[in-house]
C-alpha cells in the first residue's frame, strides 16, 4: 500500500510539471524526473520483491527512456520463465510475468506461451469476477502480441459477462455473487480496457 502511494505521488508530480498553465508549453520529461524513477525503484541485486513491482518499474523506466540494467533481464528473465512454465498456476502470477516480458523480452518458446494460453483459457471459461477476466483476458492479449494466434473462446459469451457485472450509476461489482459495487471496481475495469480487448478477440 505504501509503495502505490508513493508510486501515486510521483505519477503526480509528474503530471503536474506537463500540465499547461495559460499560454505555457507543456514541459518534457527531464533529467530530474528520471532521477525520481530511479530512487522510487530500486532494485535489489537486479530484481524486485515481485513481479508486479517489476513491471511497474519497467513500464516506468519505458515511459520515462531510463535505460534499464542488464542485471534487471539477468535477476527478473529466469522467473518470468518459472512462471510461465510451472503446472501449477495463479492467474494472477501468469498475468504479471506475461506483462514483464512484453517489456524484457525474455527467452520463452512458442510451446511455453500455448500452454499458458489454454490456462487462461480455462481461467477465463470459470471465470466470475471481475479480475478473473482482467488477468485472464489480458494475459491472452499479451501473448497475441507475441505472435501467437490465440482465440478466445466464445469471445460474445464472455464480453456478455463482463458486460453483466456494470451497474447503471458507472460502479462495478467484482463478482457476480456480489451485489455490492464500487467506483475502485470501475477502476480496476478501466485498466483492464475492455474496449481494446474486444477490438482484437471480436
Amino acid at each position: 500500500m505504501a509503495r502505490n502511494l508513493r508510486l501515486l505521488g510521483f505519477l503526480a508530480l509528474i503530471c503536474a510539471s506537463l500540465s499547461i498553465s495559460g499560454a505555457a508549453i507543456i514541459r518534457p520529461i527531464n533529467d530530474a524526473h528520471r532521477s525520481a524513477a530511479l530512487e522510487l525503484f530500486v532494485p535489489t541485486n537486479g530484481s524486485f520483491g515481485s513481479l508486479e513491482e517489476a513491471y511497474e518499474a519497467l513500464r516506468t523506466f519505458q515511459i520515462f527512456e531510463v535505460e534499464k540494467s542488464p542485471e534487471i533481464s539477468h535477476a527478473t528473465c529466469p522467473v518470468v520463465a518459472e512462471k510461465l512454465g510451472s503446472s501449477s498456476f495463479i492467474s494472477k502470477d501468469l498475468f504479471h510475468a506475461l506483462r514483464v516480458n512484453s517489456i524484457l523480452g525474455c527467452r520463452i518458446d512458442a510451446r511455453t506461451f500455448e500452454d499458458v494460453a489454454s490456462k487462461l483459457q480455462a481461467v477465463i471459461k470459470d471465470a466470475s469476477s471481475l479480475l478473473d477476466f482482467h488477468y485472464g483476458v489480458g494475459g491472452l492479449l499479451h501473448i497475441k502480441d507475441q505472435g501467437i494466434n490465440v482465440a478466445l473462446s466464445d469471445a460474445d459469451g464472455t464480453f456478455h459477462s463482463i458486460k453483466a457485472l456494470s451497474q447503471s450509476d458507472g460502479r462495478w461489482r467484482y463478482d457476480s455473487n456480489s451485489a455490492e459495487s464500487s467506483t475502485y471496481a470501475a477502476g480496476i475495469y478501466s485498466v483492464f480496457s475492455m474496449n481494446s480487448a474486444e477490438s482484437n478477440f471480436l
